[in-house]
């Protein structure tokens, strides 16, 4: 592959400072034998985010927001700056561990039915994120998540999450969907699709963007030999309310739901959450008391429960009011 072949890398930042440190400093020691381009969009960050990146990354392309934008907004704002033939959607609390820039721009380059390749991300207890390389949301593998049917038989591809826990991710293949954390796609493709649906406000905004290049008849790569450390959901901690991540997860997989398949698929997700979670919430109450100490119980068993009883309150739509404060005050 030749070297004058440009990626445009877009990178959106909020609050995570020295995470967006390490990520841009990996992009630099292990990046080799293509051209690239780094593009960061600051959502409005009050870490000296900016002033970071203004200080060790000169070279970078810096769009500072006056507001929090959300990922998806910014990321399109990114990719109008970009002049690549290959964009990088990638995190900022990732770090590269081998070169799979260059791996990923050269599998494109060489296979023209393919338009979307990602690669392994690994956490930082050293395991893989099955999230990297998954199938698109159903009402079906959704209730098999929250009833703990997928943990319950994780070698049945038939009761799999979206995760498909049955396979390791270690081999390269033909995939669905990939994770917008590493997720390289052709430019003329993004502008094609015009970029994520900014509908969106975060979740989901990358399998959406994976079913759309689908539909174009195109078709997405994973390569298992490759690998991205990723820190996971920094962002996302930061929220005031502790079940924003896993509400909004929902909503956004509900928007992709009824966006794609109708209104009849969007309330056989609501049902399958209500009752995935309800068999959750029943699983805890009966089971921890056998699994656990008193003590880890207590805290296993409280916290649980209201997690999975706020998504439960959200399937049954009683909480339209606090999801609005959860986005606001992002």
């Amino acid at each position: 592959m030749s070297a004058d072949i440009l990626v445009s890398i877009c990178i959106v930042n909020w609050n995570t400072r020295d995470l967006l440190y390490g990520c841009l400093k990996s992009i630099k020691k292990n990046t080799t034998s293509v051209s690239y381009e780094i593009i960061v969009v600051d959502n409005h960050s009050n870490d000296h985010s900016v002033e970071m990146v203004k200080k060790h990354f000169p070279d970078c392309i810096l769009i500072v927001s006056s507001e929090n934008l959300g990922f998806v907004k910014a990321n399109n704002l990114a990719v109008k700056h970009a002049k690549g033939k290959y964009i990088l959607y990638l995190n900022p609390d990732t770090k590269l561990i081998t070169n799979p820039i260059y791996r990923m721009a050269e599998y494109l380059e060489n296979n023209n039915s393919y338009c979307a390749i990602g690669c392994k991300l690994i956490l930082p207890n050293g395991k893989t994120q099955y999230i990297c390389a998954r199938t698109f949301p159903t009402p079906f593998n959704q209730f098999c998540f929250l009833s703990m049917l997928d943990r319950l038989f994780p070698k049945s591809k038939y009761l799999s999450s979206v995760e498909m826990r049955y396979w390791d991710h270690n081999d390269n293949r033909e995939i669905e969907c990939l994770c917008g954390a590493n997720m390289m796609v052709r430019k003329e493709i993004v502008d094609q699709l015009k970029g994520f649906d900014s509908n969106i406000f975060m979740y989901t905004e990358d399998v959406d963007l994976c079913f759309r290049i689908k539909k174009l008849g195109c078709k997405i790569y994973y390569l298992g030999n490759e690998s991205i450390l990723h820190y996971t959901g920094s962002s996302s901690k930061k929220q005031k309310n502790k079940y924003f991540s896993a509400i909004m997860q929902k909503e956004s997989n509900l928007y992709f739901q009824r966006k794609h398949f109708g209104k009849i698929k969007e309330k056989q997700y609501l049902f399958a959450v209500f009752t995935g979670a309800l068999v959750r919430i029943i699983t805890i109450i009966f089971l921890t008391p056998l699994l656990f100490s008193k003590k880890a119980k207590n805290k296993i068993s409280f916290q649980s429960i209201l997690k999975y009883f706020a998504i439960l309150k959200w399937s049954l739509s009683l909480d339209k009011n606090n999801l609005k404060s959860m986005k606001i005050n992002t």
